[in-house]
């Protein structure tokens, strides 16, 4: 009988077979897309530090090193008013706060260890029955019998069958997402503006940036439909001149914002890590880092889910909360608030704890200071 099946092949399912197999754990990994599916997805993905760390750990940033780009500053500004703050890596006491790559990237490096593990690929799970010691999974016409089931991607009906409850959070707003470059080079720096109805960023990935945009909807569709020179002189009047002239643009998109959560997060021998769990907003780019830690714990804990529900229950919750609330200060435009916001950005660079404090949650976790970080 297996420990474990992993329901999902996206990052955190397989990132959670590696790591389940290095803690010695039987686990079968399956997924209903073909084998290679999502090596080409470009989607920008922003690993924290203690994330990048845990893939170290089951060998998948010797794959990625050529690909990332480290952001070593982030620089945090408003749009129409006063205040700023810089992190840097040396706050946090981290080499890099994090590190920018492509979905496709993270993807085929970990499928290529996964590979030599168990995984069935072309094989969607049509329902998880619990059993006296454990769980059948039926999938591809076959009943694989395991002492517990971990969903680590999507949700829907397959989750909503088991018992979990889904809760949705509209922030009524579009994130325009493109690759752009400027006249001068980034520098590792990554910039976090507070714009009208939410947050405008850019990470430093490759020569250029990702650009992650938060526009209304209607406002959304239009720049999509502009012209490269006249979607660049828009953007360049939104976030202003830090990073010098916006002279590029390719792979332009958008998507609505929401936030989803499942509760509960364990529900006897079945388990919900990764997006299953939930999907937050990408204002401080938590939700994968989210999953990894997750399926860190997760693999550590296995068969006890109950253990592992209770060792991330705190992680989890102020990390939902944390980026919801965050998501909130940015798209907010009560009376007095950008006033409030400078203060709190000009508070946050001239107190070095404050700083450090900050920079150590976008980096490591909650739950995880930087010498247990590098105890993986």
């Amino acid at each position: 009988m297996w420990d474990a099946v992993i329901v999902g092949g996206g990052p955190v399912g397989q990132f959670l077979a590696l790591a389940a197999s290095a803690a010695g754990r039987h686990t079968l990994l399956l997924e209903a897309k073909p084998a290679g599916a999502g090596f080409t997805d470009d989607r920008t993905l922003a690993l924290s530090w203690s994330s990048w760390l845990m893939l170290q750990r089951v060998g998948a940033t010797t794959d990625l090193e050529s690909a990332a780009t480290p952001i070593r500053t982030i620089h945090v500004s408003q749009r129409g008013g006063f205040g700023r703050s810089e992190l840097t890596a040396g706050d946090a006491g981290v080499p890099a706060l994090g590190y920018v790559i492509g979905y496709g990237d993270v993807q085929r490096a970990l499928a290529r260890r996964v590979a030599t593990r168990d995984v069935r690929y072309d094989t969607p799970v049509e329902r998880i029955d619990p059993a006296d010691d454990g769980v059948v999974v039926h999938a591809a016409g076959d009943s694989v019998p395991a002492r517990c089931a971990i969903v680590a991607e999507g949700g829907g009906p397959l989750v909503e069958a088991l018992g979990f409850s889904q809760r949705e959070k509209d922030y009524g707003v579009h994130a325009v997402v493109a690759r752009v470059r400027t006249d001068r080079e980034h520098a590792h720096v990554a910039f976090e503006r507070f714009a009208e109805v939410g947050p405008l960023a850019l990470l430093p990935r490759g020569e250029g940036f990702a650009l992650v945009w938060t526009l209304a909807p209607d406002d959304a569709r239009a720049v999509l439909a502009l012209d490269d020179r006249t979607f660049l002189s828009q953007l360049q009047r939104a976030f202003g001149w830090r990073a010098g002239r916006f002279i590029a643009v390719a792979e332009r998109g958008a998507f609505p914002l929401t936030l989803r959560t499942t509760e509960p997060r364990v529900r006897g021998p079945i388990a919900l890590v990764g997006n299953a769990a939930q999907t937050l907003h990408p204002v401080a780019g938590q939700g994968l880092n989210l999953g990894l830690r997750d399926a860190w714990l997760a693999a550590k804990s296995l068969p006890s889910l109950e253990r592992f529900d209770r060792a991330r229950r705190l992680d989890r919750t102020a990390t939902v909360h944390f980026t919801d609330a965050l998501a909130d200060v940015f798209a907010a435009d009560w009376p007095g608030l950008a006033w409030a916001r400078g203060v709190g950005l000009a508070t946050l660079d001239v107190l070095p704890a404050a700083r450090r404090m900050f920079a150590r949650t976008l980096t490591i976790g909650h739950l995880q200071d930087p010498a247990r970080a590098r105890r993986f």
